[in-house]
């Protein structure tokens, strides 16, 4: 109670200083509790008490805790009736109307809006209260999808706030419309309002408005299909909730919605279980409901059904207990489809399809509805109940008209599936077409590696379809076309650096220098946790700003060339290896000529690839005894034989004894192909597509015509000019000898031999490689750190690196190569302008990549041939350390004879048999 000395100026003061309390609780939610406890210290009963009380309800929110924000908010509004303060208790029921919709309690929220509007309503001074309390019941009516209603109370709302220049809850407004707009499809006018909040909490010091609406803005980018600026807007939004003290669930769930639009699923899913996770511990039940939606449809489209039904079902139940019946039918979509992909056929699901397709449109969702019937046309064909089949996929096909990217996709997979359900196969092969096209301009607008790589998801149940249509109508001719259609196509695209390429540099010097001192401490004993927490984090600060960068507009790539194709082989036959489902086949280009070979199981030809590796790694590390290494041995024999027999043998006949180009599907990536005993001491190059393979064939002869002649060039010339020499001979001699000189230098400066620490070999490699190159500057010691290297390869028509390479299964692009001060990551080798025209990596598993739908690849490998590389000589699995350095030494012995590298390799590789597991990518 107050004490009997207070005057009413202190009543005033105390009660101006709780109504400041309540702006401060936006800002400082941890000091508003703080002092919140003070001033209750010498009241809890009066006015003073009742607006401290709703002060600390705000600040618990902020703080993430909803039961301590609920109970200080009833006791406000009991305070405030209880002792005749109609207005403070209005103002209390307010913000407790979005307490109530945060826990999921809809119909509550409703209740004490329509309380705190009957209090307002009939108070003279009540007409700005009125106007706040509008925008909550705005923010609420538009989470249970009033969207209309939530539209017109914002409008109620707005021209008050501009009167009353109350630019915190004007800007609140604007970041809530902004975000149904958005929603909407209305992109400029949502882009309008948020940028608008922004300036109001940033300019007024609302900081949470300002970090709201910088959210938002994130989500805006999202929905109008700007991948690269909605990450950009959603890591600032993260940066600024961190730093004054917010909870960051709800960008992180948003930041799972746009990963999963880049098909980086994985990733999705542990960001959309963590925000979901979260939410539910804070009592965000609201925003709990969505993020685990967001994991079952993560979930699913990283082909775990089982996992997607059992979070879609729990985000059902919770938006029905919400009482949001378009979010409800947007879970049981995801539920439905996650049954349908685990085999499940019977007509009640068709009928739930068809149901749930209505009411996803009657909600008014954009993409959801038409993918739902899309479902429920598949099952209406599975269960042969083809007339409404073809009336689903007539009514889904209209989607491709227009729209996001994604709609337009769904429009042409149903466009395809309804052309063949007509048997016009032709026709179904054009949409397939027109659907890939609308998915490669997608991927267009993307600029980090990564992100493209993901993005062939969004065309991968297309392009599945065009080469089953190619296989079914038995052109081989086809069937390689088809399969080119959307292999690779990442690798053909230039990466983009990130807009801020100071700061992504700076850090990655930072990951470099942090990963050093690991090892050092780790040797030492010393604890490393700091450490490793610091390595984290910041090759998560490297991932998001490369994926800032924004791709760039290119032309729709034509066909391969078949012609084209062929005369690049010559000689040569090319094999390239297809999988639909677990369905492996192979098609093969011998003269121009394609034949088809249906090969067997992929996951049979898996099982023994995992083998093979297995017992390579155990005999190139001599791990374990005698009786162990033999037992390696035989396995080896036995993996590599079946391997061939899976492979290779099917096709021996017309494959003769010609030199091959290999273009491999799935794991077979990294596959050491030249163990295999057809393949061994065979001319063999290996490549991501069939395409690749071309261009860069054709930029070797470009390059060839290019540099300048060599020593041996100009020496045959003057063998063949010596009956014809000038009289003064000894002068033609001198002139000679100085041009070949001058040559030489120039061909010594594009030559790079480099070496990394902790390998036994390495030093002794690079001297024998530099007593052969003898104007080359080998980098050795502390002199090779990852910039001196990267800045050495750059335009290099040689490069030789012996190191440690590490691929990294969980982030290929953090794959390396171990420097004197750290790792060279994909990420350093992206910012090269020109990679070496012939690369040889000396390191145990530098070829491996990591594999994303449409076959592209992520590694050092892929990231080299993207940047230019012809020919890359590379492991895909260990290999001993004197084999390795023999074995080079042959093999730069073969390249000064003129042998081309895939050759050079095949006689090295004769000349030292247990050097297993380097491979000649690219041109060869």
């Amino acid at each position: 109670m107050s004490t009997a000395a207070e005057t009413p100026r202190d009543d005033e003061r105390r009660l101006a200083e709780a109504l400041t309390l309540v702006e401060d609780a936006q800002r400082d939610p941890r000091a508003a509790c703080e002092r919140a406890a003070v001033l209750l210290g010498a009241s809890r009963r009066d006015e003073v008490a009742c607006v401290v009380y709703r002060a600390l309800g705000l600040a618990r929110r902020q703080l993430g805790d909803l039961p301590a924000a609920r109970a200080a908010l009833r006791t406000a509004v009991r305070l405030g009736d209880r002792a005749g303060f109609p207005l403070r208790a209005a103002q209390a029921r307010t913000s407790l109307v979005v307490i109530h919709a945060d826990r999921g309690n809809t119909q509550a929220a409703l209740a004490e809006a329509a309380l705190a509007e009957a209090t307002l309503s009939n108070l003279p001074d009540g007409a700005l209260d009125l106007a706040r309390l509008r925008v909550n019941v705005g923010l609420v009516l538009q989470r249970i999808g009033r969207t209309a209603d939530a539209l017109a109370s914002y409008s109620a709302a707005q021209q008050t706030l501009q009167e009353h220049r109350d630019a915190r809850w004007e800007g609140l407004l604007l970041s809530l419309r902004g975000t149904l707009l958005a929603y909407r499809g209305d992109h400029e006018s949502a882009r309008r309002d948020l940028h608008r909040a922004v300036e109001l909490g940033r300019d007024n010091g609302y900081e949470v408005v300002h970090q709201s609406a910088q959210h938002n803005l994130g989500f805006a980018a999202l929905r109008a299909g700007d991948l690269p600026e909605a990450l950009r807007q959603l890591d600032r939004a993260r940066e600024l909730a961190q730093q004054i003290g917010r909870r960051t669930e709800s960008v992180l769930a948003d930041r799972a919605d746009a990963l999963l639009e880049a098909g980086l699923v994985e990733e999705a899913r542990k960001c959309a279980e963590q925000a979901a996770d979260g939410h539910e511990r804070a009592g965000f039940a609201f925003n709990a409901a969505e993020a685990r939606l967001l994991a079952a449809d993560a979930a699913l489209a990283a082909g775990d059904p089982s996992a997607a039904i059992e979070c879609a079902r729990a985000a059902r139940v919770a938006f029905t207990r919400q009482r949001r019946p378009n979010w409800a039918a947007w879970a049981s979509h995801i539920e439905l489809a996650a049954r349908f992909t685990a085999g499940e056929r019977s007509v009640r699901i068709l009928r739930d399809l068809v149901r749930n397709s209505e009411q996803l449109e009657q909600a008014g969702w954009l993409i959801t509805p038409q993918e739902s019937k899309l479902f429920a046309a598949r099952m209406a064909l599975a269960l042969g109940r083809h007339d409404e089949a073809t009336e689903l996929f007539t009514q889904v096909a209209t989607a491709r008209r227009g729209g996001p990217a994604r709609l337009r996709i769904v429009g042409w997979e149903a466009q395809a599936a309804l052309s063949e359900a007509r048997g016009n196969v032709a026709e179904a092969g054009r949409a397939v077409d027109q659907g890939l096209r609308v998915a490669a301009d997608y991927a267009g607008t993307l600029g980090a590696t990564d992100l493209r790589a993901g993005a062939a998801m969004m065309g991968a149940d297309l392009a599945k379809t065009g080469l089953r249509l190619a296989l079914t109508g038995g052109s081989a001719r086809q069937v390689l076309l088809r399969a080119e259609q959307w292999r690779a196509a990442a690798l053909r695209r230039r990466p983009v650096r990130p807009p801020d390429d100071a700061a992504f540099a700076a850090r990655l010097g930072r990951l470099r220098a942090v990963v050093a001192q690991i090892a050092e401490d780790g040797l030492a004993g010393k604890n490393v946790r700091g450490l490793q927490a610091e390595r984290v984090r910041l090759e998560q600060d490297v991932k998001e700003l490369a994926r800032h960068a924004p791709g760039s507009a290119q032309e729709p790539e034509p066909r391969l060339d078949l012609a084209a194709l062929s005369a690049g082989l010559g000689e040569r036959a090319l094999v390239e290896y297809v999988r639909v489902d677990d369905a492996l086949h192979a098609v093969s280009l011998v003269d121009g000529v394609a034949r088809h070979h249906a090969l067997g199981s992929y996951k049979a030809v898996l099982s023994e690839v995992d083998s093979l590796r297995f017992s390579l790694e155990r005999m190139a590390r001599r791990h374990g005894s005698e009786a162990l290494q033999q037992a390696a041995l035989a396995a080896y024999d036995y993996a590599r034989g079946e391997l061939d027999n899976a492979l290779v043998r099917p096709l021996a006949k017309r494959l003769g004894d010609r030199p091959l180009v290999l273009v491999p599907t799935g794991s077979l990536h990294a596959l050491a192909w030249s163990v295999l005993p057809s393949l061994t001491g065979r001319q063999v190059t290996v490549s991501p597509s069939a395409r690749s393979w071309l261009t860069a064939v054709n930029a070797q002869a470009e390059d060839e015509l290019a540099k300048p002649r060599t020593p041996r060039d100009v020496g045959d010339d003057a063998v063949r000019r010596r009956s014809a020499r000038a009289p003064d001979e000894q002068a033609a001699r001198d002139a000679h000898a100085l041009r070949t000189a001058a040559q030489q230098d120039r061909l010594a400066e594009q030559v790079v031999l480099a070496y990394g620490p902790g390998l036994p070999h390495a030093e002794a490699e690079i001297g024998d490689l530099a007593h052969r190159y003898p104007l080359a500057k080998p980098l050795v010691g502390a002199d090779a750190t990852a910039q001196a290297v990267a800045e050495a390869l750059d335009g290099a028509q040689l490069a030789h690196i012996a190191a440690h390479g590490r691929f990294r299964s969980d982030n290929p692009l953090f794959s390396s190569l171990e420097l004197a001060d750290g790792p060279l990551t994909v990420y350093d080798l992206e910012g090269i302008r020109q990679a070496p025209a012939t690369l040889v990596l000396s390191a145990c598993d530098a070829a491996l990549s990591g594999i994303r739908p449409g076959d592209e690849l992520m590694g050092v490998a892929s990231a080299v041939f993207a940047l230019g590389t012809r020919t890359l000589i590379a492991s895909v699995a260990p290999v001993g350390d004197e084999e390795t350095r023999e074995l080079m030494n042959v093999f730069h012995g073969a390249l000064a004879e003129r042998f081309p590298p895939a050759l050079a390799l095949v006689k090295a590789q004769r000349a030292v048999p247990d050097a297993r597991g380097f491979v000649c990518f690219g041109a060869g």
